[in-house]
């Protein structure tokens, strides 16, 4: 019995890295073009292995990416969320440069997410499902807001700030000219004129219309 449980387990290991590694080339080639260019053939070259191998995993190419974008969103939100948990006075000006540092150092994630934004097209269960994670990630930034004791809509303060930190991101990540710590820099300065002019319009205490 025991052998037989060891062997389980190995096999569960298995399957578990077959998984991850598709997951990962899936990352790497989502996160290069739009989602209606790639191709499974692409994936399975860049995993390194036949494309019949990835449908045992997953039957399609959107299952595929549904489960990529949720498991590397729910990361996102677990490292952030473990931040503010851990500093309870955490400030909005850190919060959103961590939230910046995150998405600067796992590009392809960010690149997928946005790739998609503009380009995808998956049916309604997908959907559903990306936007479960998708109220999560606004459920921590509305986290973040509270704090200020706003009386207005603070959902709807959540998605002004993470359309401000998207808009940063689109617009400046690959800002030309400029080496990457100065493209850094700058989208920070920038993040740091959103975070100064939401505090002030927060502490008006004024409801939005």
């Amino acid at each position: 019995m025991a052998g037989r449980d060891t062997l389980n387990k190995l096999k569960q290991q298995e399957r578990e890295n077959r998984e991850n590694l598709i997951i990962d080339a899936a990352r790497t080639v989502f996160g290069s073009k739009t989602y209606d260019q790639v191709s499974m053939n692409e994936i399975a070259k860049a995993a390194g292995i036949a494309k019949s191998s990835i449908y045992t995993y997953f039957p399609n190419q959107e299952a595929l990416f549904v489960e990529t974008a949720f498991r590397d969103t729910g990361e996102f939100i677990a490292a952030l969320r473990k931040r503010v948990q851990a500093e309870r006075d955490l400030s909005l000006e850190t919060f959103i440069n961590d939230y910046l540092d995150y998405h600067i150092e796992h590009d392809a994630h960010w690149r997928m997410i946005t790739h998609f934004a503009l380009h995808g097209n998956i049916g309604e269960a997908s959907a559903e499902k990306l936007n479960q994670i998708s109220r999560q990630v606004m459920d921590l930034l509305e986290t973040v807001l509270k704090k200020f004791d706003y009386r207005g809509d603070t959902r709807l303060l959540s998605h002004t700030l993470f359309a401000a930190l998207s808009g940063i991101m689109i617009s400046f990540r690959k800002y030309p000219g400029r080496a990457e710590p100065a493209r850094i820099a700058h989208m920070k300065r920038i993040a740091g004129m959103v975070e100064r002019m939401l505090v002030v319009f927060v502490r008006q205490d004024v409801p939005p219309d």
